[in-house]
């Protein structure tokens, strides 16, 4: 499930698995334009687990995810990277 928990003028996009109860994944955006029009948007994601689910996390893949979300954004961009991540909890 993917939702806007403020509508769409919201900062804030909710990605939850009705199979993972407790995980959530949360896609954080801010768009700053300088002065001189320059436009940069700004994307993390943040993750939220039962300590459970973090206890079994042997490879700190949880701790990890915004970094490796980082990186995809510079490899595929903003729009490739958020559909990679819905995708991910669809699986």
């Amino acid at each position: 499930m993917v939702s806007l928990p403020e509508g769409c003028q919201s900062e804030l996009m909710l990605i939850q698995s009705p199979k993972l109860q407790g995980c959530t994944m949360c896609i954080f955006w801010d768009i700053e334009v300088t002065l001189e029009g320059d436009v940069r948007p700004k994307l993390d994601l943040l993750m939220k687990m039962p300590e459970e689910a973090m206890r079994m996390d042997s490879k700190n893949i949880v701790e990890n995810a915004p970094d490796y979300f980082l990186n995809l954004l510079r490899i595929l961009g903003p729009e490739a990277s958020i559909e990679s991540v819905i995708k991910t909890v669809c699986v």
